[in-house]
């Protein structure tokens, strides 16, 4: 059995691997289809191909060019619906001709025919996976608050036809989360939508032997305006002995914001994965009042380091309200600087919560990942 495994052009780049830990859920998919028999085939795109010059042509470039060697004999196909178009048309399309070099000679017209007719009626199963809010969500969170700060928003029409497209001739879409599932079932009949959830390795990310002193907020991001961190800093910027480390982006500054904080902000900018398990460990609360989202995958790995989570409600699917962590409503500044007060002046509090999120964290891990995964091929597959 022979998998389609096409995960764009991030995959495998060495500087992406060294800073994302979202590409061990994909080395996850790969080992998952390969503990099912399948052998794996990742198309390879050579760099040079790739258009960088905008989102659009970058992943139409990679399609493109992947679209152009898959082999037409596998029985699964698995990618993201914006990097996936063009290869399920080719899969979806069947060959329309027979090369000779794939028989040795040029057979009797009916042995052509019958050859030709059965590669055609081999239809592989196309899964997609969704990790973050449908387009439409995105446009409803995001889009203005881009313009606020006078900032790109990357998310052009052609970019949502792609995906909607994409999403519509696939067998299957696999959501890292309810809430992800929620949103996609305005696009494609909820059925079509399975979940295997997201899990973190909670033996390499554990609380410290001694618990960091003073009062540590940690925000993980590489996008600060979709991430939320100008709300984070307006809600501490009143606060006494907060210390703000910030991983993966710099504060926004100039005249639309203007913040002026009175805590301590100390600025990392991009970490390791491998690094992270230190910083994560130094801090007392993780706080990513993120605007859209799926499951952030830090939210999980702090909670596997002790961390008490303040988040979104997309992402606070993985915690239990006023028990493992807190919820917050996007963009309510009053809120958050609320809870980080209560966690900041309740330590008991703080170490109740740190301890409730741990033993959560313990439950949520990578061979449940997995193991979801391959049963919705399974299901699918037979």
């Amino acid at each position: 059995m022979k998998a389609i495994f096409s995960p764009g052009p991030s995959y495998s780049n060495v500087e992406v691997r060294k800073y994302a830990g979202w590409v061990h859920i994909l080395d996850l998919y790969k080992e998952g289809l390969e503990e099912l028999g399948y052998e794996v085939i990742v198309p390879y795109v050579d760099p040079g191909l790739i258009d960088e010059r905008t989102t659009v042509s970058k992943i139409l470039s990679y399609d493109v060019v992947a679209a152009s060697q898959l082999p037409t004999d596998a029985e699964l196909f698995l990618g993201p619906p914006g990097y996936s178009l063009a290869q399920i048309m080719r899969l979806k399309a069947g060959r329309t001709a027979l090369p000779l070099m794939d028989i040795g000679f040029f057979p009797p017209q009916h042995l052509y025919e019958a050859q030709l007719k059965e590669l055609q009626d081999r239809k592989p199963k196309l899964f997609l996976y969704v990790w973050n809010g449908a387009d439409w969500w995105r446009d409803e969170q995001l889009k203005m608050e881009y313009e606020k700060f006078g900032q790109p928003y990357d998310l052009s029409p052609s970019w949502r036809w792609i995906n909607r497209t994409a999403l519509e001739m696939c067998d299957r879409v696999i959501a890292c989360s309810p809430w992800v599932k929620g949103t996609h079932s305005k696009v494609v009949p909820e059925d079509k939508i399975s979940i295997a959830h997201w899990g973190v390795d909670s033996e390499k990310f554990h609380p410290p032997e001694v618990e960091p002193e003073g009062f540590r907020v940690l925000f993980v991001g590489g996008d600060p305006i979709r991430k939320g961190l100008v709300y984070l800093l307006r809600a501490t910027g009143g606060l006494e002995g907060v210390e703000i480390w910030i991983v993966g982006c710099t504060p926004l500054d100039g005249p639309p914001i203007q913040i002026t904080n009175r805590v301590k902000i100390r600025q990392f900018g991009m970490v390791s994965h491998e690094e992270m398990v230190h910083i994560y460990q130094q801090c007392h609360v993780i706080c990513l009042p993120t605007l859209e989202d799926g499951i952030a995958l830090a939210i999980q790995e702090g909670m596997a380091c002790g961390l008490v989570p303040v988040t979104s409600p997309e992402t606070s699917e993985v915690f239990e309200h006023y028990v493992s962590g807190l919820k917050v409503d996007y963009r309510d500044v009053d809120q958050i600087k609320k809870y980080l007060e209560w966690l900041a002046n309740d330590p008991g509090l703080r170490r109740e919560m740190s301890r409730n999120a741990r033993k959560l964290a313990e439950t949520q891990t990578w061979k449940n990942t997995k193991e979801e995964f391959k049963d919705i091929i399974r299901r699918e597959c037979g």
